[in-house]
């Protein structure tokens, strides 16, 4: 800020801007994971497919691309917690698709940005939808603590992303689980919602 003011450039204000957006972030993470059942309003039919393509567009995602793979289930859900849930999910995949890359959206290539898929899980009785990337991937040690709050795989990371996920997931009743995609990037799947259609 002090930058900006004494040189006049823009770019010092939207390093000013961004870091405002982190610490929004950070603090709406806190508040979800403090909170109880109270920070979840499950009282609206929510079109998953259509909330993931809107919640795209609320995070930075550079060269990244967004595909929805399969029409998700329609669902009684929070609305604003599941594009949160949504936002976090894509968050992590652009911010973590790679490791040691200049450019934290470049794909595994390192000349293009990272591609994230989501699509439908159909594994009866449950169902549920999940969200990969064709990034590097998870080892098995990062995949069993990705939920713990407060773990991150980046020096400048909080934790929270992943940990939110959950416990929006368990809020609504479904469960969450993160494994390694066919691609070989991260996969995190999002289970027992209960299905009231296709979106």
């Amino acid at each position: 800020l002090r930058a900006g003011r004494e040189l006049d450039e823009d770019a010092h204000f939207d390093n000013v801007e961004r870091a405002h957006d982190r610490m929004e972030r950070i603090i709406q993470d806190v508040l979800t994971l403090a909170r109880g059942e109270d920070v979840v309003d499950p009282d609206e039919t929510v079109a998953l497919g259509r909330l993931a393509e809107s919640a795209w567009e609320t995070v930075e995602t550079g060269e990244a691309t967004l595909t929805v793979a399969d029409p998700l289930p329609t669902t009684v859900a929070d609305p604003d917690r599941v594009s949160r849930l949504f936002e976090n999910l894509f968050r992590n995949s652009v911010e973590h698709g790679t490791t040691g890359s200049a450019d934290a959206t470049a794909g595994t290539d390192g000349t293009g940005g990272v591609s994230v898929t989501v699509g439908r899980l159909s594994d009866p009785p449950t169902d549920g939808f999940y969200v990969a990337d064709d990034g590097s991937g998870l080892p098995a040690s990062a995949r069993e603590r990705a939920f713990e709050p407060g773990y991150s795989s980046d020096d400048h990371g909080t934790g929270l992303g992943l940990a939110i996920v959950e416990r929006i997931a368990d809020l609504h009743g479904g469960s969450s689980a993160v494994t390694n995609a066919e691609s070989g990037g991260a996969r995190v799947e999002i289970r027992e919602v209960e299905p009231g259609g296709e979106s």
